[in-house]
Order: C-alpha cells, then structure tokens, then sequence
C-alpha cells in the first residue's frame, strides 16, 4: 500500500502507487460531475475502474463490496492526465481473492488457468473527504458511485 488515510488530494500521485491499491479518483475532463469512482492501480501502473455485480455484501455478518474489473473498462488505462485520485483505500479496508475466468468453464478457460483478481472493500470505506467548493479550506464528504454489473457474476 502505497499511501495512508490522511492522504490529502493534493499529494496522491499516481506514479508513487503499487500495483493494486485501490482508489477513489474523479475524472478530469468531468469538472462539472463531480461523483468519485472507484479503481485500482494494474500492473502496467495505470488505473483501471472496478465494478460490482451486486451492492450486497460478499460475505456473511460484513459489510464488504466485492468488485473486480471488467475487461471492457480495462483498456487504454487511465493516467495522471485523465484522473485525480482522492484517496487511496487504506489496507486494512480491503483484501483481495481470485476467481477462475468464466467459472473455468468452456472453451475459453476449460481448465480454469486463467483468472482474474477480486478487490473486497469495506463499504465504509467509500467516502472521501473532498475539498468543497466554496473555495473556502472546507471538506465534504463524498460517497462513491458504484458501477453494478450484474452480467460479471459467475454461478457456479
């Protein structure tokens, strides 16, 4: 994990982050939406914006959000010049599993070798404390908007 909670907006750079922090950030070329979303850093050190296939919890008596990311959304990558982060999830709010790519079944991934990574992430966790926008040195508390897929759910 590459930074704290008490991360300010004005010190998270993308560059000094590891593969798989996870993210709040808010686009750049969105000035007038401000919603925050969520992503996590790739191997390639770019962001990548993670979905969920449902808003209950992952397990049972949490209160945690399960999201991975979806290959549509993967690709080109988003950088410093198209995003600003946030906040940097702290580590001790998530955790992370893996799943076979299509259930490991079918001609894709018949034998189940390819997968992909699973971010869980305590939902109280998804708030940030954001710069208002009154100018004034006041914060807000943002809540992050959740991309529900329900299509990326694999029953077995």
């Amino acid at each position: 994990m590459a930074s704290n909670d008490d991360s300010t907006v004005e010190d998270i750079d993308l560059e000094n982050l590891f593969d798989m922090d996870i993210v709040l950030f808010q686009r750049k070329a969105n000035k007038k939406n401000e919603k925050l979303e969520i992503g996590a850093i790739q191997e390639d050190g770019l962001v990548a914006p993670i979905s969920a296939w449902t808003l209950e919890s992952a397990f049972p008596n949490s209160d945690t959000l399960e999201f991975l990311v979806d290959e549509e959304d993967r690709f080109p990558g988003l950088t410093s010049e198209d995003i600003q982060i946030v906040k940097v999830i702290p580590e001790n709010k998530i955790s992370y599993g893996s799943r076979q790519v299509g259930g490991g079944k079918g001609p894709g991934n018949p034998h189940g070798e390819e997968s992909e990574i699973l971010y869980y992430v305590d939902r109280d966790a998804l708030k940030s404390l954001c710069p208002s926008t009154d100018g004034e040195d006041k914060y807000t508390i943002k809540d992050v908007e959740i991309v529900v897929k329900p299509e990326l759910e694999i029953l077995w």
